[in-house]
């Protein structure tokens, strides 16, 4: 089951494309990442899923179990209630505990009883490594502490699908590595769908089922990191990226969609 149907989604501001004519499926259950160089349209093409700008043409669909399709400019808010999103530049309420972090932004939602607030609040204190801090004012927090306060506030909710921009950045290697095994989880246990930013590539190769790599808004390629290596014949998926996004190795572009298992990508056919 697809969870995410994107096609041709197109983003302009002013004399700007920063999506240009975007299809992608995106399946259920799977850890999706989006990679590309500053500017590439990662972010746009987020903002776009989650209701935050409108696209200048074409459209997406998301549908949860048994919910939906959700069209993203006519049932924004349906999308919402499964939805949720940690932007990169997000930051805590610093007069507020950790726990009152997390559970205040579960109560803002209003679609979960306090109970279950809580109860989700206290397991993701486990889940996150916050036992024994939960109680902490956060302005004390080192950026790293609250990276995994943010974290834990964007799956208090218990979303379907998870937007994460850059998760780990500003974490140490010990909470970066909790945060990995809580995306793994939250992917092979609880069947969430995750799309992740990131400029790790070492986290793509970990957690990544399959990526897309944006270049210049366009979708140039997509699929796992073994079959994306074995197509653009490299040796890993930093020397696939680092082609795309310079260009060597790529003879010819030419931007196409195809159809390919069952989902509608876009990728660079190499001539010559």
């Amino acid at each position: 089951m697809n969870i995410v149907e994107i096609e041709n989604l197109t983003k302009k501001f002013k004399n700007n494309i920063a999506l240009d004519n975007v299809s992608l499926s995106i399946r259920k259950g799977e850890v999706f990442g989006l990679l590309g160089p500053n500017g590439a349209g990662k972010t746009t093409l987020i903002r776009l899923l989650i209701g935050l700008i409108k696209p200048t043409s074409g459209t997406a669909r998301i549908q949860y179990n048994g919910y939906g399709p959700f069209d993203i400019e006519k049932d924004i808010m349906a999308i919402r209630e499964k939805a949720s999103l940690l932007p990169q530049e997000a930051d805590v309420y610093e007069n507020l505990t950790a726990r009152e972090n997390i559970m205040y932004y579960g109560q803002i939602y209003g679609n979960m009883p306090n109970g279950e607030v809580k109860r989700r609040t206290e397991e993701l204190i486990d889940m996150i490594g916050l036992r024994g801090r939960e109680n902490d004012v956060t302005k004390e927090f080192s950026g790293g502490m609250k990276r995994k306060v943010l974290v834990a506030r964007a799956l208090v909710m218990d979303p379907d699908l998870i937007f994460l921009d850059e998760p780990t950045t500003g974490i140490d290697i010990l909470g970066a590595r909790t945060v990995r095994n809580l995306i793994k989880r939250l992917s092979k246990e609880y069947h969430k769908t995750i799309i992740l930013t990131t400029h790790d590539l070492s986290e793509v190769e970990e957690l990544c089922d399959r990526v897309g790599i944006l270049v210049k808004g366009k979708l140039a390629a997509v699929g796992s990191s073994d079959e994306l290596e074995e197509e653009f014949k490299q040796a890993d998926i930093e020397d696939v990226f680092v082609g795309l996004a310079t260009g060597e190795g790529v003879l010819e572009e030419e931007m196409i969609s195809v159809k390919k298992k069952g989902g509608l990508f876009s990728r660079i056919l190499r001539r010559g």
